[in-house]
């Protein structure tokens, strides 16, 4: 098998993704599918990456599984998050090529550039509780975006990131509800046949990705000042949903 220069490209990017999660703790699949669209199709970029997704997510919940809040993981997230999904695979059925591609640069810039104002000008807002019906909503919401682009982490986060938990225990329950989710897209795509032999072999090719942006991203979080490099992380995310924004919408033209 042929390594494209593409496929290089995109393990650097996958190598950048899984360093920006390990040094801040969240981003990596948005950071996957932003740059990562840029050299092949949104619906590539998640079937090569979220089977890799459970080498970072089982470590961290078999690590610190005593830690997982299973209330909160059974009673109102996976719950919610499944209905999302559900609804989510009824509208791939009817969505497709540049609307797809459209609607994620845009979802990624509103995010982005919420984060990156927040971030800069709305100190201690993000410690503020939200209301049970908003949360709920953002869950079910949070669903929907998993379900259609493996990336529902920013949402999850602002549902369930006042909810008094300590640090392990939300970086080990969100770990744990990302491996059940994605355990069932997977498991829908290979009923649908997604999965052929070249597509195993390029995934398997990635796994060294997950290793090395884990030990970079260790480095980056003791070398780069954690605020700065969010900031930084934020701007290039906004840069690149400009990218596909354009592109995307030059399509429908």
């Amino acid at each position: 098998m042929t390594v494209e220069p593409v496929f290089l490209l995109f393990a650097l990017v996958l190598v950048t993704a899984y360093a920006v999660q390990t040094a801040i703790g969240f981003g990596g699949m948005l950071v996957c599918l932003t740059f990562g669209a840029q050299f092949m199709g949104i619906q590539e970029v998640i079937l090569l990456v979220v089977p890799l997704s459970f080498l970072q997510t089982g470590y961290i919940a078999f690590r610190d599984r005593d830690a997982i809040d299973s209330p909160l993981l059974f009673k109102r997230v996976l719950p919610l998050m499944g209905l999302g999904m559900g609804l989510a695979f009824l509208l791939l059925t009817r969505l497709g090529g540049p609307w797809l591609g459209l609607a994620f640069g845009l979802m990624v810039l509103v995010l982005s550039s919420r984060d990156l104002y927040r971030l800069r000008f709305a100190s201690g807002v993000l410690d503020k509780p939200i209301p049970r019906a908003a949360s709920a909503s953002a869950i079910f919401g949070a669903g929907i975006i998993h379900g259609i682009y493996a990336a529902g982490g920013p949402l999850l986060v602002y549902a369930i990131g006042r909810e008094g938990l300590g640090k392990k225990a939300f970086r080990s329950t969100l770990s744990m509800i990302w491996i059940v989710l994605n355990v069932i897209l997977v498991a829908r795509f290979i009923l649908v046949g997604e999965y052929d032999r070249a597509r195993i072999i390029r995934v398997l090719l990635l796994v060294p990705t997950v290793p090395a942006g884990i030990l970079l991203g260790e480095w980056v979080h003791n070398k780069v000042d954690d605020r700065s490099f969010k900031v930084a992380v934020l701007v290039l995310l906004m840069a690149a949903a400009i990218s596909l924004v354009v592109r995307y919408s030059a399509q429908l033209i």
